[in-house]
């Protein structure tokens, strides 16, 4: 092997929990799921030289809390000897998996768990940590020489979902004038006789094409995505969802599983299509002049040797983003005030699980915002790391949380690489990172996700300038 060789692997375990395992991300569908429409998997590919190894671990689960991702990252690190920094646990973020954001967004761990429901959760995680080790391990010792090449394409499958309503609140729905991203990234490895590894793809929408009647575990459409890339190519497919926080796929909140599948197969058409188009062999193109029934110029490429890759390094960065001010402690009162009034109302009523449970985030919410006020916190910042992976004059950015869609725009104005990759929902899952609009004029992603992430308040106007600043540090860190 040449000295300092690129080298890849890949790997996948199947992670679906038991049947009857409440799903998370849609506060109102509360009941067990009741069977699986496509089985949950992770996939891991490895890349390494003589200098850096990097991990990426693409996962069908709604998300990591910090701690739970920072314990996965720890463990896999360990296992196949890199820094922690070089290991990226992204989710799909699919809505119809286990409740493994601990703490928020109506799991278990959150608010009202049924008998026994706990600790049959706690059991998965703790296996699911040692899957996703086991499988870093199995990736790493596939590894063979490699070369990659990157490449972007277009789906026209998502929207902008924050809609204006004309008394002027912002709804989840269809802003076809909003800022949208239709692009289909893709980093396609191939071993040195140009056969297809891996490919790397993402995309900036929700997966969230099923609705709260679903009650069957499974990726939704991107699951379809890796499916339909594989058929095609032959490559094992890592699906990373982008900057979703004000994306949805154009069909949204569905009943029709045909829906996921038509969804996901023209996503899946798209990357495949562009991977098909990336050659990974260094060639030049000669020309040969001949004659048949006419003169004829011929071109073809010439194969030669030559190094797998130029670049490989890793950058990662803290960033701090700051919440919007505590209320008033008058303020705070009356919230709780209102808060409780609610919930005694409900219980009076008899309402339905499905109609108690936000009610009951609600009231812990502003019960925990009035301690933090009466405990002197006047404002909270979230701190969590961004991270990026540079492969010669390709880059793959991640970042925790839900990013919109101007935070991976600016990235990619900023950086000098031919391709970027964004990451959303990576190494953890905390809160969305709004637009400054967003932030003024309000809705879901600034006031309900607020109380479903069990946050202080939401975060301020500068978000987006703070975070498109952080990772153009991180690109600089990475010569880019």
């Amino acid at each position: 092997m040449a000295e300092n060789t690129l080298t890849a692997g890949v790997a996948r375990v199947d992670i679906t929990p038991p049947v009857g395992f409440r799903m998370q991300g849609i506060m109102r569908r509360t009941e067990p799921s009741v069977g699986v429409h496509m089985p949950l998997t992770a996939t891991a590919l490895v890349l390494a030289d003589d200098n850096h190894k990097i991990a990426v671990i693409d996962c069908d689960l709604i998300g990591f809390d910090l701690a739970l991702a920072d314990e996965v990252r720890r463990t896999v690190a360990d296992r196949i000897g890199t820094p922690t920094s070089h290991v990226t646990v992204a989710c799909t973020h699919t809505h119809n998996g286990p409740c493994t954001v601990r703490t928020c967004l109506g799991g278990p761990h959150d608010i009202a768990p049924r008998p026994g429901e706990i600790e049959s959760l706690d059991a998965y995680i703790a296996k699911l940590v040692d899957k996703l080790a086991g499988l870093a391990s199995v990736a790493d010792g596939s590894r063979r020489p490699a070369r990659s090449g990157s490449g972007r394409g277009e789906a026209l499958v998502n929207i902008n979902r924050e809609e204006m309503m004309e008394d002027g609140r912002v709804w989840v729905g269809r802003n076809p004038d909003g800022i949208t991203d239709h692009g289909v990234d893709v980093l396609r490895i191939d071993d040195l006789d140009g056969r297809p590894i891996a490919v790397v793809c993402s995309f900036a929408a929700h997966p969230v094409v099923m609705g709260m009647n679903s009650f069957l575990l499974g990726p939704d459409y991107p699951g379809v995505v890796r499916q339909t890339v594989e058929q095609i190519t032959g490559a094992t497919c890592l699906f990373l969802t982008g900057a979703a926080g004000n994306q949805a796929t154009i069909e949204f909140l569905q009943h029709d599983w045909n829906e996921v599948e038509r969804i996901g197969g023209v996503i899946g058409c798209e990357v495949a299509k562009t991977a098909i188009g990336i050659e990974t062999r260094p060639h030049r193109v000669v020309k040969e002049a001949t004659v048949s029934a006419a003169n004829l110029a011929l071109y073809s490429k010439q194969f030669h040797d030559g190094p797998t890759h130029r670049v490989l390094n890793v950058a990662s960065r803290k960033a701090i983003v700051p919440l919007q001010p505590m209320p008033s402690l008058e303020e705070a009162e009356a919230q709780q005030a209102d808060a409780l009034r609610d919930l005694e109302d409900s219980r009076r009523r008899g309402v339905s699980e499905r109609e108690m449970v936000p009610v009951l985030m609600m009231e812990r919410w502003a019960r925990g915002a009035l301690e933090k006020v009466q405990a002197g916190v006047t404002q909270e910042d979230l701190s969590f790391e961004i991270v990026g992976y540079r492969l010669d004059d390709f880059v793959l950015v991640a970042m925790p949380g839900e990013p919109f869609i101007e935070i991976a725009l600016g990235v990619k104005e900023r950086a000098k690489a031919a391709h970027v990759m964004f990451g959303g929902y990576a190494n953890g899952d905390i809160a969305y990172w709004p637009s400054p609009e967003t932030v003024a004029i309000g809705g879901m992603a600034v006031e309900a996700s607020v109380k479903t992430y069990n946050i202080s308040a939401a975060p301020i106007t500068d978000t987006v300038d703070i975070l498109v600043g952080e990772f153009g540090g991180l690109l600089d860190d990475l010569g880019l």
